[in-house]
Parts: structure tokens; sequence; C-alpha cells
């Protein structure tokens, strides 16, 4: 294939102790601790999060280079978002820019909303990361049907997280085809010619996908699928896969009473 495959469990075949996590305990425990960490309020708790996040990162072995690559594909949505809250949250003006018609004034308040969503996205992110490294992607979508995620949701990830590569290169083995046959697009988008290729394009990909799509169902079928994917792998929740669950949820409950100390908390230490 042309395009290269995006692996999420890529790294599911290392060994720590959160590959031998159980995920179905993996799951519930890091959905807590996230629930926990987007609500937290201080940049205290959303730091002890952090690091609480960070740590089971470091022992569950991951690289952190690829991780800092996944992290750096959500960062510039994250700041075209929070760079606005300084300026459209009310409070107490620290720094003003007069634009001629209207003056823009950035807020402490608004300031520190920005650093609370900054921090709560990636948290968030990380968590995610981890789970979906640390586990193979399909034991990942059975772990969710156990868990009582209705199957035709797991069955729509599952299939358009396959073929999505698979017709993106089938694009691009269409617009190879056409440069063979010296196709030269007009130079303007909105052009008549160029839709019409666009049209062209997304009817035939339409058609494509259609028949793959039917080829794969018989081919299932075939095989005896009947709504229910099989596993091999044998899931049972262990004693050491409880605590290890107990620990994650205590830490974010720990998490939620430091937050509530708010920016003061170190105070109450002294």
């Amino acid at each position: 294939m042309d395009v290269e495959h995006i692996h999420l469990d890529e790294f599911s075949h290392l060994q720590s102790p959160f590959h031998r996590f159980d995920p179905r305990v993996k799951i519930v425990s890091c959905l807590i601790l996230l629930v926990i960490a987007v609500t937290l309020k201080s940049p205290v708790g959303l730091g002890a999060a952090l690091f609480t996040t960070c740590l089971m990162i470091v022992v569950s072995r991951l690289p952190v280079g690829r991780i800092l690559k996944r992290i750096a594909l959500i960062i510039p949505f994250v700041l075209a978002i929070g760079l606005f809250l300084p300026f459209i949250r009310s409070g107490t003006p620290l720094y003003s820019f007069n634009l001629g018609l209207f003056t823009l004034h950035v807020t402490s308040q608004g300031l520190q909303g920005s650093i609370l969503f900054f921090l709560r996205i990636i948290c968030a992110a990380l968590l995610i990361i981890l789970v979906t490294f640390t586990t193979p992607f399909h034991v990942l979508l059975r772990s969710l049907s156990d868990l009582k995620i209705p199957q035709i949701f797991t069955h729509l990830i599952q299939f358009s997280f396959r073929y999505f590569f698979v017709l993106f290169d089938e694009i691009l083995r269409m617009q190879r085809a056409r440069r063979s046959r010296n196709f030269r697009p007009a130079k303007s988008i909105l052009s008549r010619r160029t839709l019409g290729t666009i049209g062209g394009l997304i009817g035939v990909l339409f058609i494509r996908s259609f028949e793959r799509g039917e080829r794969v169902y018989y081919s299932m079928m075939s095989r005896g699928f009947r709504g229910e994917i099989h596993l091999l792998d044998d899931l049972q929740i262990k004693t050491k896969d409880f605590i290890l669950g107990v620990i994650i949820v205590l830490l974010g409950v720990t998490i939620l009473l430091i937050d509530q100390g708010g920016w003061g908390w170190p105070l109450a230490w002294r």
C-alpha cells in the first residue's frame, strides 16, 4: 500500500504491568481518572493528574518520542481554541489591544481558563494513548463489548479504522491513473471542470467501496460470522487487576481532594 497505516496498538507487545493489566479493568479505571481529570478546576490538581498520568506512562515503558508525535497532532487544535479564551472570558484585564474599532482585553480569568483547558486536553489525550498503546486493538474492541457497549459501535470503529486506509489508497491509485493519461487539473478549484472531476471521483469511490463492502460481508458470512467477533484470547480478571484498578481510582480521588484546595492547597501543608 502507498499509505502508511497507523497502528494504535504497535506497542502492545511490550512487557509491563499495564500491558498485563486486564483491559476491561484498565478501561474502567482509566476512564474514571479521565473524567476526574477533565473536571478539575485548579492548576495544582491538573498538575497532579498530569504527573500521575506521566508516571503511569513511564511504568508502561512506552516510547516517549512516539507519544509526543501523537500529542503534536492535537496541539494545533487545542491552541486554536485556547488562544481565544483570554479574550472572550470576562475578568480582570491584564493587557489591552487597541484595534481601532474595538479593544481586546486579555483577562486573568481567561488566561487561567486557557491554561486549564490545555492541561485537561493533554491529560485526557495521554490517558487515551496509554490505554490504546498497551492494549491490542481487537482486544480493546472485545473489552468494550464486554462492558456492554453495543456491538454495532465496536464493529463500526473496527471496520472504519481498518478500511479508511484502503479507500485512501484507492484514491491515490485513481489519481495516479489520471496523471498517467495526461490529465491536467484546472487552475481553480471552483471551476466547472474541477467540480466535475471531484464529483466523478466521489461517485467512482462510492461504487468501489460499496462493492468491496459486499465482498467483505459475504466473505465474513462464509466464515461463520453472525454478528460477534470471537477471540482466541481468554480474558480473565485476576486479583492483581482489581488491586491496580483500585489504586488508579484512589489516585484519582486523591487528586480530586487536592483540587478541592484550589490554588491555596500547598498552604494547607504548612
